[in-house]
């Protein structure tokens, strides 16, 4: 085989971030339960999506067949919350959550959004240094606020993005 085909069996696939709907409900269920101690129900985005009021983005790959991760805001002008972000565990780290942060940041903008707001969990780092990057800045902690799977608790760090 030649190195090109080679590289191409392996090749990462590339995405593209686009709104999503209650279609891809299973899949967010999917990701967001990989990515937290309790996560949500199929209902539960079924529900989301198809709420007027929520944005949701996804990371579309394979011609739109594979979802590598998703966020929801729901968008009230001027101010905006992000509701949950997930990317799928074997995506972390390779780029697709700051591009999904990105577009999905410009969507709201675009629909009139001025402020974003979010919660993070203290203890998580890659989110945390990826809200800085985009501009986030703490104005608030709540202490207790996550619960675990083995029932320790953490603080949320909330966050606020001046668009």
């Amino acid at each position: 085989m030649t190195m090109s085909l080679i590289s191409g069996l392996f090749a990462k696939p590339s995405f593209v971030v686009q709104p999503i709907g209650a279609e891809w409900a299973e899949e967010c269920e999917r990701l967001h339960g990989e990515s937290f101690a309790f996560g949500w129900s199929k209902v539960d985005f079924e529900s989301y999506l198809t709420d007027r009021d929520v944005i949701a983005d996804g990371a579309l790959a394979n011609s739109g067949k594979l979802l590598g991760g998703f966020i929801m805001s729901r968008l009230m002008p001027p101010d905006s919350e992000i509701l949950t972000f997930a990317v799928d565990p074997v995506r972390r780290g390779g780029g697709v959550g700051r591009m999904i942060l990105e577009k999905h940041l410009e969507n709201l903008e675009r629909l009139g959004a001025r402020l974003v707001f979010l919660e993070v969990a203290d203890d998580n780092a890659a989110a945390l240094k990826l809200y800085e990057r985009a501009g986030f800045r703490e104005i608030g902690r709540r202490e207790n606020y996550y619960l675990l799977a083995d029932g320790s608790r953490r603080a949320a760090i909330n966050l606020r993005l001046e668009i």
